[in-house]
């Protein structure tokens, strides 16, 4: 092995074991040295210089000693995380605004700021991100910001008629533009691999889990303990070409019965506007519409994509066979939403013969993709705190 060889594996390796510790930091809390080398498998001497390093670096902060009530001897030195001194950033692309927030490395909200969407193309919507997203960083002065994470929507490009999006910005688009206007690192991804690196680690979902996003795409993302797999980085796991069983809507790839042309926010808004049920010019907010006036009708449209999604889901939650699943999205009423789980499980039990874990996450006040955005920040940093930006390797079994 050559010189720079060798560099490589020593720096990878230095690299594995401080991503091992924030990992286990993060997730069991503040911990001591030898627990630290008794979790990861490390020796306590490479446990001690990659805590050296690390400390260094501001990524953990040493409490007051404590002693243990299990051993005897020296004090316990906890480790932890930094508190709002070390941030991650979270930018989100809405197609009416754009949302950026700063948080700790566990996930508590410091500073947040939305302004509307502005630029009628791809380009300047990634610029003007990137600029708001300075601004937030320049305010956060007492703070280091260790990295920018970018949620964007994935949609269906099958509806023309509603003309161009300026919103569904190409991933090497939006990081060339964060990178210009910020010089951090910054992971850009999909909404759904966003919510599942959220839903690992800041909301306490451990092991084997799916997430699977219902709006104007239908996206899949698994995490298998800390590893997010489930298809390739941007491609957010989507589905859009499988058959919903019994749906006999023409699909512009030439088959019937997809679900991009069967289940999405799109298709469902394109039925409603066709049929008269909304006018033109309604977007996917409108769907949820409960006003007297045309809401029956709108009621009879979303309970049809419940039950398309009660044949279609089952399946594909099968054939990633996860301990747990949460659906996302708010595709229905709360009413509508149950029913659509409770097929779920009905159709599964029947299926595979025994029972599945599925539940529905409500978005929480005030919205939650800032939030979710910064998490892909977070899951990029802990995986590579010593080498910097970009796409940390994963596990990438192909979409079906």
């Amino acid at each position: 092995m050559t010189r720079t060889g060798r560099t490589q594996l020593m720096e990878s390796q230095r690299n594995g074991t401080a991503a091992a510790i924030l990992r286990v930091i993060l997730r069991d809390g503040p911990v001591g040295r030898k627990q630290l080398a008794a979790t990861t498998g490390s020796s306590f001497t490479t446990i001690t210089r990659s805590v050296r390093d690390l400390l260094e670096r501001g990524a953990l902060v040493e409490g007051a000693a404590m002693r243990s009530r299990e051993t005897a001897g020296r004090p316990v030195m906890p480790l932890d995380l930094p508190g709002s001194e070390l941030l991650v950033v979270g930018t989100h692309l809405h197609p009416q605004r754009t949302t950026v927030g700063a948080f700790t490395l566990r996930g508590e909200r410091v500073h947040d700021v939305a302004r509307p969407a502005s630029g009628s193309s791809t380009e300047a919507r990634a610029r003007d991100a990137a600029i708001l997203t300075r601004d937030v960083i320049d305010e956060l002065e007492t703070s280091t910001v260790v990295g920018i994470g970018v949620a964007t929507p994935w949609a269906e490009h099958r509806l023309p008629s509603l003309g161009p999006r300026p919103w569904d910005i190409g991933y090497d688009v939006m990081t060339e533009a964060m990178r210009a206007s910020t010089g951090l690192p910054v992971w850009v991804d999909s909404n759904v691999r966003a919510l599942a690196v959220e839903h690992h680690w800041w909301g306490g979902v451990r092991g084997n889990v799916l997430t699977i996003l219902i709006g104007r795409s239908i996206g899949l993302a698994q995490m298998r303990e800390e590893e997010l797999v489930w298809s390739g980085r941007g491609t957010g796991g989507i589905v859009s070409h499988i058959q919903v069983p019994g749906s006999e809507q023409p699909c512009e790839c030439g088959q019937v019965g997809c679900i991009a042309a069967t289940c999405t926010d799109d298709a469902l808004l394109e039925r409603a506007v066709a049929t008269g049920v909304l006018p033109p010019g309604s977007r996917q907010q409108d769907l949820l519409e409960t006003a007297p006036a045309g809401s029956q009708q709108l009621a009879a449209l979303r309970d049809e994509r419940v039950q398309e999604l009660g044949l279609v889901l089952p399946p594909l939650i099968d054939l990633v066979d996860p301990d747990r699943t949460i659906l996302r999205g708010t595709f229905g009423t709360p009413g509508e939403i149950e029913a659509c789980l409770e097929l779920i499980r009905d159709r599964y039990r029947a299926l595979v013969g025994r029972e599945v874990d599925v539940e529905h996450r409500r978005p929480r006040a005030g919205g939650d993709w800032a939030r979710a955005s910064a998490a892909l920040a977070v899951h990029g940093y802990i995986n590579a705190p010593l080498l910097g930006d970009g796409p940390v390797e994963e596990s990438q079994p192909a979409v079906p």
